[in-house]
């Protein structure tokens, strides 16, 4: 994405955009910001797709944005393709007993089927069948797409379920690729399926994987923070990114938070080794959390004119990043 062209001249008078309180992006959590680890998964996902890979694992850790990942690439894909894959993200649901009905059923909701309840289970999976051929035939390539979020949930029954899909849609000539997204038991149980020799439900939907992670050095972090400084814009066609909105004035004179990132990762890194973490892996929501937080607390609206140290760190504190973070090594040392 290219930047945004947000600068004046010095000593013109900086007029924001009007924007109605509490409708911002920042204030309302409705955006999506570009990472380098959504460009890493975007290479990932993209190339299964062009080999024609039935499906694929990628796994990480809670919280570290996965689901924000598939909702920018359902944002981007379908343009990259011109229009040319037909792209679900569906849901797994727990239940302790699942079935057939309820697994069509889900299916055929997650698709925006209006007929998701209605009739047996033959006739839900004929339904959604149909439905996909139909959507299938109308494309060029013919490629459907399913992203399976919180895919540790799903159970033997459903992957059967999944594979008579496949095999419909194939016999067709449509491809099918299920991209299995969720946390590392997916990984465990790709093992556990390989043990009792479930090979076709690896080699069809487990042969490949991608570990998904959080914001782990500077460069990780910097593509971030530009994406905050330039490619973030609201309201639309304004010019006015986010960074702008909120420190106009710091942000005629040159600051960006991009220029922040070695004080902001050392000031992660300090953080986490007072608290005793052995490694930097941060999720994306804690990020973005420390982030809302100083354009909120700090910002424009308080007449701060750019965060201080001492701001962010009440920002990382404010986040519950430390706090979770040490959670997640505690489930991990038992």
């Amino acid at each position: 994405m290219k930047a945004l062209k947000n600068s004046i001249n010095p000593g013109d008078e900086i007029i924001r955009p009007f924007v109605p309180a509490g409708t911002h992006p920042i204030e309302t959590g409705r955006y999506l910001i570009g990472t380098e680890e959504i460009n890493r998964l975007y290479e990932v996902v993209t190339q299964w797709i062009e080999n024609r890979s039935p499906g694929g694992i990628i796994y990480g850790r809670p919280r570290l944005g996965k689901s924000r990942a598939i909702s920018f690439l359902m944002h981007i894909l379908p343009a990259d393709y011109n229009n040319r894959l037909s792209i679900y993200d569906l849901s797994s649901y727990q239940s302790k007993s699942p079935t057939e009905r309820s697994f069509y059923e889900d299916l055929l909701s997650g698709v925006g089927h209006d007929l998701a309840f209605k009739g047996s289970t033959s006739e839900k999976r004929v339904r959604l069948t149909r439905y996909l051929i139909e959507q299938g035939i109308r494309l060029e390539n013919r490629r459907i797409v399913f992203f399976m979020d919180d895919a540790q949930r799903l159970s033997e029954l459903q992957y059967n379920c999944l594979m008579d899909i496949y095999n419909d849609l194939d016999k067709a000539g449509i491809q099918l690729t299920v991209i299995l997204v969720g946390q590392p038991e997916l990984i465990h149980q790709r093992s556990a399926f390989i043990r009792t020799k479930k090979t076709q439900i690896v080699g069809r939907f487990m042969s490949q994987d991608h570990e998904f992670t959080g914001i782990q050095n500077l460069e990780d972090l910097k593509y971030c923070l530009t994406s905050f400084d330039q490619e973030s814009e609201y309201p639309i066609g304004s010019g006015w990114s986010f960074t702008r909105n909120y420190f106009p004035e710091a942000f005629n004179d040159g600051h960006r938070l991009e220029n922040e990132v070695t004080n902001l990762f050392e000031l992660l890194k300090e953080c986490a080794s007072s608290a005793g973490l052995r490694k930097i892996d941060i999720p994306m929501q804690y990020l973005m959390l420390t982030i809302e937080y100083v354009y909120k607390r700090f910002g424009a609206n308080t007449g701060n004119y750019w965060p201080t140290i001492e701001q962010w760190r009440r920002a990382i504190e404010s986040s519950g990043y430390i706090t979770a973070e040490l959670l997640h090594e505690s489930v991990i040392k038992k």
